[in-house]
């Protein structure tokens, strides 16, 4: 028997994906900021498309979904994870 692949949803699209095809964020304990990537805590996923880093950010829906405020530059970073390496 084979596992089943860990699903978890885009705060943006609503849509399930497999874990490792989306981004995380993590809220560090006690709401003392927001981190991506590696990490225990409160997380959030969104879709490796700008579209969807985009409506996140202009329905803040990241902050909606970790309970925190989350800075202009969480995205920023997001953004700048999806542009193709030179």
């Amino acid at each position: 028997m084979s596992a089943q692949p860990t699903l978890r949803r885009c705060v943006s699209c609503r849509e399930l994906f497999d874990r490792r095809q989306l981004l995380r964020i993590i809220r560090l304990a006690g709401g003392a900021g927001v981190v991506m990537d590696e990490g225990m805590g409160r997380s959030a996923y969104v879709c490796a498309s700008h579209a969807c880093v985009e409506d996140a950010r202009k329905r803040r829906k990241l902050q909606r979904a970790l309970r925190v405020p989350v800075a202009d530059s969480v995205y920023d970073a997001l953004a700048k994870r999806l542009e193709p390496e030179a």
